[in-house]
């Protein structure tokens, strides 16, 4: 299921690394410390991503910031964090390095690991500064600078406890419409990570995939993967392909399949889960309350068995507001056919909260998602 979160990002870099043997041997003893994730502290880590309102309701913002120290009363120690390239060098070879560093170090005085989300290429296209728009991810100019910009965000990012990075969200959705796409991502992965393990050899390396789009592009998703450190997915439990869009929810058998899916196509590899969400409209998507507890239960019992997936965050703490959603609606045409999704859209982002917007009141999967950072500690 896709949601559309924030940055845009795929990475790639362009005959710009050595080749000679002692590189490769370097290369490979790198790979096999960052797949193994030495960096995060703990297995079964699960966190929550507070959310993207540009305002709440003074009861939510208070219940917001309740529920959040009772996550980390309650065991919670790893977080997520994304940033858009472009708000990280505004100008060409100049960094706002103060954004990035103020968010790592509030996570760090929370207790919290972070797994940062860096996309060069998201859902909606590319995320480039804007000297590099237009240039393929892999091309040596893309490539060259995003090189610049890891130079001094890993060891920001390891000096703040910082264990894994992605760099590329959900670029797998345009695969069927651009099919140099996904030669151009996997190209960029393998210089971009030669590149970060060079400067720290246990940083974990990734990009994430729609857990959706699996099925249509396994071979590429395949190939694209084995060259990354772990497997990274966004996993929800509705179908954005249904109709009407997201009306189709996932039964347990079908969430257990679908986790399995990923389990397999990550061949060997652990499993983050940057995304794990479920919405709980019932006017115009078929959902309830009680059917977003229960997809997490699903996926926690099933984490709990499954000692590969290492790390999964929630999406989200708080619905978003109807403010925040219209930010989205210039992604969506005016014909029938797009309105119509982008209303079961809206819906199911306004309903993914485990806090309603109104008054941030919990909701049942609040608790169940204590119940398990209980069981996990």
């Amino acid at each position: 299921m896709k949601y559309i979160t924030s940055l845009i990002g795929l990475l790639f870099c362009l005959g710009s690394c050595s080749t000679d043997g002692n590189d490769n041997e370097q290369e490979t003893t790198a790979i096999h410390q960052a797949e193994k994730l030495p960096l995060l502290k703990r297995s079964n880590s699960i966190g929550i991503i507070r959310g993207f309102n540009p305002t709440n309701p003074p009861a939510t913002i208070d219940s917001i910031n309740t529920r959040w120290q009772e996550a980390l009363a309650s065991g919670m120690r790893v977080g997520r964090l994304q940033i858009d390239w472009p708000e990280l060098e505004p100008q060409k070879s100049t960094f706002d390095t103060e954004i990035l560093e103020n968010q790592l170090t509030e996570a760090m005085d929370n207790g919290l690991q972070s797994f940062l989300l860096i996309s060069a290429y998201d859902s909606e296209g590319p995320v480039l500064p804007t000297d590099l728009e237009g240039l393929p991810l892999n091309s040596f100019q893309v490539i060259t600078r995003f090189k610049a910009l890891m130079d001094w965000v890993i060891p920001m990012l390891v000096e703040h406890k910082g264990y894994a990075i992605s760099i590329s969200n959900e670029a797998d959705v345009n695969f069927e419409d651009l099919p140099n796409l996904n030669k151009e991502l996997l190209d960029f992965v393998k210089e971009i990570k030669a590149h970060i393990h060079s400067i720290n050899p246990q940083m974990a390396v990734t990009v994430t995939f729609a857990e959706g789009s699996l099925t249509k592009f396994p071979e590429q998703a395949s190939e694209i993967i084995a060259a990354c450190d772990v497997a990274c997915f966004n996993f929800y439990g509705a179908e954005s392909t249904a109709t009407p869009p997201y009306n189709k929810n996932l039964n347990e058998n079908e969430i257990k399949a679908d986790i399995q899916q990923m389990l397999q196509i990550a061949g060997a590899k652990n499993v983050l889960i940057q995304e794990l969400g479920m919405h709980t409209d019932m006017e115009r998507l078929n959902s309830s309350e009680e059917i977003q507890r229960k997809f997490f239960e699903v996926f926690f019992g099933t984490m709990q068995r499954e000692n590969r997936i290492r790390a999964a965050y929630v999406f989200q703490l708080v619905d978003w507001s109807e403010e925040a959603t219209e930010l989205f609606r210039a992604f969506f045409t005016d014909d029938a056919t797009s309105i119509d999704f982008f209303e079961s859209y809206a819906a199911s982002l306004k309903s993914l909260g485990m806090l309603t917007y109104e008054d941030g009141t919990q909701r049942p999967a609040w608790n169940e998602f204590l119940k398990w950072l209980s069981i996990f500690n």
